[in-house]
């Protein structure tokens, strides 16, 4: 060959011997002999091994699920060292093995919900939208009903998905995949309330395509878990039961709502300004900053500065360089009387957000406390003059307030800053029939009890309660009589069968939650799970993951 093409040829030799050496040395490592992997094969424990599976189990439930570690940690060098520690017998898994099993507990946990859920004959949900760091869109979806367990009650919620939503986030296209996870899990039909927040895709979900079917027929198993105990029911008395129990419908997101109302009051109360833009700027000397989208933080932020000093902050700002941000004595008062308006808008917040207690009951009851707070606070306000209204008229809060013993009726006595016919009218609503059976006068009982002192046994004599009849005004009329501010979730569990007609409505009504606030807990375990460094992670496997989090007990 010429000269030219023996160049070429020897350049193409060179770099096939290149590549061989290469292609030696890094696959040296990752590759060992098929004698070495017989070898460590021996006395390792099976694939189906109980202490393989207990060990796979673990490090699904305990590192991947409930630490928020990678799937990939099983592929690690350490960790897979740190197994071989723990255990020289077991068998690392790949990470494809590790995501069949999170597709596998998700299948499992799923059943399992669905077999809960067909024992139970009402539920509400609640509803929101959430987008990952990628921005992509998922629904969020958690059941919530009240279940007997024995002689208790006690309230249960669960995540019933969080799914990936294609597209703009269109009230079409939200209430075709709400609906679609009804069916799933058997619901649409024991539905009764949606909490969802104040989003416009939200509201015209669920009032104008959420479809309301067969809304004028009653259906007996609907209200009743015995039918045979209405049978000595008038058809009046029987309607009356029947109309307590509402349609299923969407109820506001209180919390939403306050945050709403409080945020847009602090936006146009312009005097506030200055020393809340001297806040922001201040965060970093040690006082937690505030959310600009969370008010609640801001009232933290403000509570956090009047605590100190304020000649000892003014010195601190003014040694450190920052003579600007020092507070006048106006502004001064300024925080302190911000707190004294908004810390009661905070325990209202923080009251209706609860998951495993009974909240809807505190509604009404707060926005009376809240409108209170604000009538008093008038002769000593200086700087700030903002009210609050919020909209929630809906029966089911009067129904819930009337039905919690803490409650009651006591939230519309003398202290509450309405007018008498206003009153009036509120516990005429509550009570119903009440006024056709009214309660014992006490009078009335204690000339019965005098009439009984000249008996025989007149000094064993008690007092006897009047005896509960079967129909609703009776039953709510002797409840009106014997709660005196006990646990709601206790006294229900005590008296379902003293007062069967009015249990059944309060364990429907109580069970309802107040806010948004658990599937907005779901999104928070949501955004810790696809870190930057996990950013390849499918919508599927983040929502299995989410979901079995969320309903690991």
């Amino acid at each position: 060959p010429k000269p030219k093409y023996k160049r070429r040829y020897l350049k193409k030799c060179l770099a096939f011997e290149q590549y061989q050496m290469n292609k030696t040395v890094t696959s040296e490592p990752q590759q060992s002999p098929i004698s070495q992997l017989m070898e460590t094969r021996v006395g390792q424990y099976s694939m189906n091994h109980p202490q393989q599976k207990a060990i796979n189990n673990a490090i699904l439930s305990d590192l991947v699920i409930d630490c928020n570690l990678p799937l990939s940690v099983v592929e690690n060098k350490s960790f897979r060292h740190f197994l071989s520690v723990v255990d020289s017998k077991y068998s690392p898994v790949c990470c494809r093995t590790l995501t069949s099993k999170v597709e596998n507990l998700a299948t499992e946990r799923r059943s399992k919900l669905k077999t809960q859920l067909s024992n139970t004959d009402h539920v509400s949900v609640t509803v929101d939208i959430w987008s990952d760091r990628k921005m992509r869109g998922f629904l969020g979806v958690t059941v919530h009903c009240m279940e007997k367990d024995g002689e208790r009650l006690q309230l249960k919620s669960n995540l019933l998905a969080c799914d990936g939503v294609k597209g703009p986030h269109m009230a079409e296209r939200i209430c075709e995949q709400f609906e679609a996870i009804c069916g799933e899990y058997g619901i649409k039909d024991k539905l009764d309330y949606i909490i969802s927040d104040n989003a416009a895709n939200m509201r015209k979900a669920f009032t104008v395509c959420f479809p309301i079917e067969q809304e004028d027929e009653v259906h007996d198993e609907d209200h009743l878990d015995d039918p045979e105990l209405w049978n000595d029911l008038t058809l009046e008395d029987q309607q009356t039961v029947d109309a307590t129990i509402a349609k299923k419908q969407r109820l506001q997101c209180f919390a939403h709502t306050l945050q709403l109302v409080v945020g847009d009051g602090l936006k146009e109360t312009k005097v506030m300004t200055p020393s809340l833009s001297k806040l922001s700027k201040i965060s970093s000397l040690g006082i937690p900053a505030a959310v600009n989208t969370r008010w609640i933080s801001t009232l933290r932020q403000v509570k956090a500065v009047v605590q100190c000093d304020h000649r000892k902050l003014s010195h601190v700002l003014e040694k450190s360089g920052h003579k600007e941000l020092l507070f006048t004595v106006r502004e001064w008062n300024k925080l302190k009387e911000l707190v004294d308006i908004l810390k009661p808008f905070g325990e209202a917040t923080d009251m209706t957000q609860g998951e495993k207690i009974v909240t809807i009951s505190s509604v009404v009851p707060s926005v009376l406390s809240l409108n209170h707070h604000l009538e008093q606070r008038k002769p000593q306000v200086h700087f700030l003059s903002d009210g609050i209204t919020a909209p929630f008229s809906d029966p089911v809060y009067l129904k819930a307030a009337a039905l919690d013993p803490a409650f009651s009726l006591m939230w519309v006595e003398h202290h509450v800053l309405v007018k008498e016919e206003v009153k009036d009218d509120v516990a005429q609503r509550v009570k119903g029939t009440e006024q056709a059976v009214p309660l014992v006068d006490e009078k009335e009982r204690e000339d019965h009890s005098l009439g009984q002192e000249d008996g025989l046994f007149a000094a064993y004599c008690k007092r006897q309660k009047k005896a509960v009849g079967t129909t609703p005004a009776l039953q709510l009329s002797h409840y009106l009589d014997i709660c005196e501010g006990q646990n709601a979730l206790l006294f229900w569990a005590m008296n379902r069968k003293a007062l069967p007609s009015l249990s059944r409505v309060a364990i429907r009504v109580l069970a309802v939650p107040a806010s948004s606030a658990p599937v907005e807990r779901v999104f928070s375990h949501g955004g810790i799970i696809p870190r930057p460094h996990r950013a390849q992670m499918t919508d599927r496997l983040l929502s299995n993951l989410v979901f079995c989090k969320c309903n690991a007990s």
